[in-house]
Parts: structure tokens; sequence; C-alpha cells
């Protein structure tokens, strides 16, 4: 690679964390199998809201829709979708069949806390709508509602307690709830409003 970098890498965007198969590296110019392989699969598809090619490749294989060999780890293609906030994507997965409660082995992460933690109000909204539950707790005992406190979107924590005002009382496994896990003043009165069922 110029700059004199020793090769490359294309990295999933899950983060530490969530570190899956889909970090893949490369010496030079060469490209991995693997890599030729996920570049043409539908997480990647998903991943880039190209929704063309994401349904070309669901016409030709249905079953790709929760999910491909070339993903690596266990992000399914919806996923990919939510956490870029592409909508059309969505919907065209969501149509196509996708579990919109699908979790990641061992992170227990679902597409709704993917959107949630990027503050996509738009993709919150169609999963919910589509049955993607917001009580679902991750690996460390974190909801949606969680995810999206935590990084302060107000929007998307009004619409998951419009949704279920009940998991304003989830508790993280360090036994705090969204509301105190809020960060930002608009997120943050969210919780103080009498509909939400916190503190007033």
């Amino acid at each position: 690679m110029s700059g004199g970098v020793p090769g490359w890498a294309i990295i999933c965007g899950h983060g530490p964390r969530d570190a899956c198969n889909c970090a893949l590296t490369a010496t030079g110019t060469e490209q991995s199998i693997d890599e030729m392989e996920f570049s043409r699969s539908a997480c990647a598809a998903a991943q880039d809201g190209n929704v063309a090619k994401l349904r070309r490749i669901l016409q030709r294989n249905p079953a790709a829709v929760n999910g491909d060999s070339a993903s690596g780890g266990s992000y399914t293609p919806l996923h990919y979708a939510a956490r870029g906030g592409h909508l059309e994507a969505v919907e065209l997965l969501l149509k196509s069949g996708a579990n919109p409660n699908a979790a990641t082995r061992g992170m227990g992460a679902t597409p709704l806390h993917r959107a949630a933690l990027q503050g996509h109000t738009h993709v919150v909204r169609r999963l919910l709508a589509a049955g993607a539950d917001p009580l679902a707790a991750d690996c460390d005992r974190e909801t949606a509602l969680h995810k999206a406190a935590t990084q302060g979107h107000a929007e998307v924590c009004r619409l998951i307690l419009d949704s279920c005002p009940e998991a304003a009382t989830s508790e993280d496994k360090a036994g705090r709830t969204p509301a105190q896990r809020a960060t930002g003043a608009a997120a943050a009165a969210i919780f103080r409003s009498p509909k939400s069922g916190g503190p007033t």
C-alpha cells in the first residue's frame, strides 16, 4: 500500500467488542478469496445500502436474507443495513423475510441495537413496526434504549418509550437504567417525562 503501510485491512465496523471474520486483511494489493466473496454477499450490499445489488442477490439466493457464509461472525444483512441507516435496504430485507430479532453470537446484538446506537430514527421506527423487541438485551444486558440514551439520541429514546414504556425500567449488567445512562439534555429530558415512567 502507498505510504509504506505494510498491507491493508477492510474492517467491518463492528468494533473491537464485536470483532468477527468480516475483519479481513490482505498483503500489498492482493485480495483474499474470502474478501472477494464478502464483497459479493448480501451483507456487503446491505452495508453499502446497494438495494439493486441486494435485490439481485436475494433473487438468486433467498436464504441469504438472514445471513450467508461470506458475512463472517453472525451479523445478518439486516444488522448491516440497520447500522448504516439504509432504510430502503431495511425495507427490502424485512419484506424478504429477514428476522428483526436476529441476535449476534456472543454479543447478542440485534438490528434494533445497531440502529438505536447510531441514532437512525427512521430505521428504528421501521424495525419496531416489524416486531423488533425493544426489551431484547445484549451480553451487557443493554437494551436498544440503553444504546440510544448513552449516545444522547433523544428522538430514538422517545420512539422506543412510546412503543414500550417498560423499557425505561430495564437494567444493564451494572444495574443502571437507560435514564441513568442518558447523555445530553434532550435525551435526559425524555426520561423526566411522566409518560416515560422515569423520575419527574
